[in-house]
This record gives C-alpha cells, structure tokens and sequence, in this order.
C-alpha cells in the first residue's frame, strides 16, 4: 500500500469543493413565476364575481316589510292625528259665591236639561229676604198713611182752609216713602235672586265627565277673583251624542280636503275598528306658529267607545274612488324589490343576515308597487332595492349573506 503525498492530497480535496458561482439562479424565475399566478387568479375572480353578481363581502342592504293595503288605504289622499271633542260641552259653574250644601253630580252620570244638580247654602240669603220683606211692608204701611194725609191736605187747601206749605209738605213725604218702598223692593228681588241662583241646574243633556267640588266646598262665579277651593268650574256636562275629532292639517295639504269629504276615524285604543266619517267644517283661520288649520271631522256610527279627549287619527278618502269595504287586503311589494333569480321572479326575504329568494306570483304594477298573488302574506321583511338604484343592476344568488343598513 502506497501512501499519497500531502500536496496531492489538498489537490484533491479542493477539486471536490461545490463552487458558488457555478449554483442555479432560481430567483430570477421564482418570483415571475409567483406574481403571474397572483394576477391570474385575481383576474378570474373579478371575472367570476362580475359574471355571477357575487362580491366577496357580504353587500349591504336597506330592508322594508310586505304591505298589506287595505281598500281604504288604497284611496287615501291624506292622513292625520287629533283629538275626540265635543262639539256640545257645558261648565257648570254658579252665580255667586257660596258652599256648596247639596250635590247630586258624579262622574259618568246621565243628567238632563233643566234637572237640578246642585245647591248652595242660602240660609243668611233667606234671612235677609225676611227681614227687607218687614221692611217693605212697614214702608208701605207708612206709604198709605202718608197718602191719607197729603190727600187731606189736598182738601183742606182747595177750601181754602190749608196751606200750600203744608200739602207740598204732605206731597214730599209721599214720594219719599215711595221711593223708599221701591228700594226696599229691590233689595227683596236682589236677594231673591241670590236665593235662585243658590240652585244650580244642568244646562245641557249630557254625560258628567267631571267634577271638581264636594258638599262643604266654597265655590265661586267664573272670574272671582276670590274662587274657593273648587275654583270656578265644579263640573263638566258633554253631549256625548256631539263628539266629533279634532285635527290639525299642515297649510300645504289643504287643497287636498273638501268639505263633506268621506273619511275613516280610528281610535288609537281600538285601531282595528275604524269609523266612517266626513269632514265637516275646515276652520277659517290658521295658526301663525304651527303653520296649520284645525278640521273638524263629523263620525257618522259614533258608539259607546267613542270617549272625550281620546286620540285617534283620520284617514281621507278620494272622494271619486268607491270603497268596496268587504273587499280583502292586497299584498304589495315595491317594483324596486323583485328581481329575477334563474328565470323566476321574487324578493329576497331578510332573515338573520341571510337574503333568500322567494319566487313570486305578480299582479298589476301600480305606480312604485306591485299586487302579489301568491308566495307572501304581508309582513316579511324583503331587500327593498333589489333590483338596483341608480341605474345599478344587482345579480343575485338563491340564498346569500347580506349586511342590513342602520337607520
């Protein structure tokens, strides 16, 4: 065996060493290679997105609900919230001041025209009608002497007996007793007066719809300036058979109104029983400040659930267009919201951000809305511009997920 010599050795080993310059150059075709996949794939996916309408964030969308459009609602010309009134209402208030010592008054009590309801303590008043009552006679018993004596006096001076001091004397005490009794008289009437005005009576048939004063309690004419304790007005009577409602129409929506005009009424208590009704009167005068004109609108089948002061709002009707009442609801969607999804027609029902395609069957198209058919009852929740806006046309899958907009 021969050994090898160290300086051929080193040769060798140095031949075996990979040499850096002599390696591939993978970088210069790696990255290309890289960035065409990335644009090609982008490039599909607008292509596909673009094609099928898809985006890949979820699209966001204003929502709306079914319509279920009744007749009436079909004929409206304009809408407004008031008040139940009464057209006949009495205040029941008294004469003169005095504590109340009888009532026969409670709330929700029938009275009638004429019926007394209430009286006053007249003890004092009847007191003192006596006592000027034995003043006039007593000026009148005087009166009648004093008669006698200028009639004397009259004869004695045509007999030339008397003097014409003494009947012009006889004369002054008469007319002073007669002015006297007709003071006295007065004062008698003053207090009978007082005494009348002591019993209070309904003024009106009606319904006692409030009541203010309880026996004890002083009360006192509208505009005493020292009203007791129950004040001026003790009691309220309406005429329930006058209620009518109140409502306050913005002046640019007066032009569409018309007296006699049919309208609905429905009481904010019962909503799913509306009332006919016409408009009445429009009020002669608007208010500066709110930029309105009271109506008053006439209830034609007024029943017991009709109460003052209850609100409720009116619907007026097209006056041209025949209500058919017996008619069913129509369902209507928005024009906007029915699309086309694999050759069928329908909206996109909302439910927990999903928007799934629901095939319709359409009827008339009326203005912006459209008659269903068949395939919903009113009420769901639908994308409202399906359809696009702006000129914008949306593609859109049978089920997709859907970001809904914050009012």
């Amino acid at each position: 065996m021969s050994l090898i010599e160290p300086s051929n050795r080193t040769a060798d080993l140095s031949a075996l060493k990979i040499r850096r310059d002599s390696r591939p150059d993978r970088g210069r075709w790696v990255l290309p290679t890289i960035a065409t996949v990335i644009v090609v794939l982008v490039g599909a996916a607008l292509a596909w997105s673009r094609a099928t309408g898809t985006t890949f964030r979820a699209p966001e969308v204003s929502v709306t609900r079914v319509a279920l459009v009744t007749p009436t609602q079909a004929s409206t010309v304009l809408t407004a919230s008031g008040y139940i009134v009464a057209r006949s209402k009495a205040e029941i208030s008294p004469k003169s001041v005095g504590r109340v010592a009888w009532l026969n008054l409670e709330e929700g009590q029938k009275v009638r025209k004429g019926e007394l309801v209430a009286r006053l303590e007249s003890q004092e008043l009847e007191a003192q009608r006596r006592q000027y009552a034995a003043s006039r006679e007593q000026a009148l018993a005087e009166l009648v002497n004093a008669r006698l004596e200028r009639q004397r006096a009259a004869t004695l001076l045509k007999d030339l007996v008397g003097s014409q001091q003494a009947f012009d004397a006889a004369d002054s005490r008469v007319k002073a007793l007669e002015a006297g009794v007709a003071s006295i008289e007065a004062q008698v009437r003053y207090v009978e007066e007082l005494i009348k005005n002591s019993e209070i009576y309904a003024p009106i048939d009606g319904v006692v719809t409030v009541k203010k004063a309880f026996v004890g309690e002083t009360v006192a004419p509208q505009g005493f300036g020292g009203a007791g304790s129950a004040g001026a007005t003790f009691a309220v009577i309406v005429d329930l058979g006058s209620l009518e409602m109140e409502a306050d129409i913005n002046e640019q929506n007066l032009g569409r109104l018309a007296i006699g005009q049919p309208a609905e009424v429905a009481l904010d208590a019962y909503p799913d029983k509306p009332y006919k009704a016409r408009l009445r009167q429009i009020v002669p005068t608007a208010d500066r400040q709110k930029g309105s004109v009271k109506v008053k609108i006439e209830i034609l089948d007024r029943d017991a659930r009709i109460l003052p002061e209850m609100s409720c709002r009116v619907v007026f009707l097209n006056p041209e267009t025949k209500v058919d009442t017996e008619a069913k609801p129509k369902v209507m969607v928005p024009a906007a919201s029915v699309v086309e999804v694999e050759g069928k027609k329908g909206v996109l029902l909302v439910k927990e951000g999903t928007a799934v395609f629901r095939p319709l069957q359409l009827g008339t198209e009326t203005g912006s809305q459209v008659e269903v058919a068949s395939g919903v009852v009113g009420g769901e929740e639908i994308v409202a511009e399906a359809a696009g806006s702006n000129g914008k046309t949306v593609k859109w899958r049978a089920e997709q997920k859907v970001r809904v907009k914050k009012d």
